[in-house]
């Protein structure tokens, strides 16, 4: 008797993923990093030609901040991920069900699912 919906990853695997997705969070830090720089830049954006670098010029001071939120956010997300990959025993099977799924970005949260 087979006793809800789980998913089951060797260990191997789920490293693997991890990794992604933690590469996946360092990447968005650091364009989150990249529009707080622009953003925040003393040279006029106007100037430069660059639409991205334009439109920052329009943003009020508290979306600047929320850049900084977001990359902290990414960053913690990051090492969390990365610490769970370093405790995965490599041969193992891992049973995953819907709340591990949530926890390590497979499957979206109630929220993400409503916006659908």
């Amino acid at each position: 008797m087979i006793e809800g919906f789980q998913i089951e990853m060797t260990g191997q695997q789920l490293v693997a993923y991890l990794r992604k997705r933690a590469d996946h969070h360092r990447d968005a830090a650091a364009e989150c990093d990249l529009r707080r720089e622009q953003a925040g830049s003393s040279v006029s954006p106007l100037d430069s030609g660059d639409p991205d670098r334009q439109v920052t010029a329009t943003w009020p001071e508290w979306v600047v901040e929320e850049f900084d939120e977001h990359a902290a956010r990414h960053r913690r997300r990051q090492a969390a991920l990365l610490f769970l990959g370093q405790h995965v025993v490599a041969n193992e099977i891992y049973r995953l069900d819907r709340s591990d799924m949530q926890f390590l970005e497979m499957w979206p949260h109630e929220r993400e699912e409503q916006r659908s």
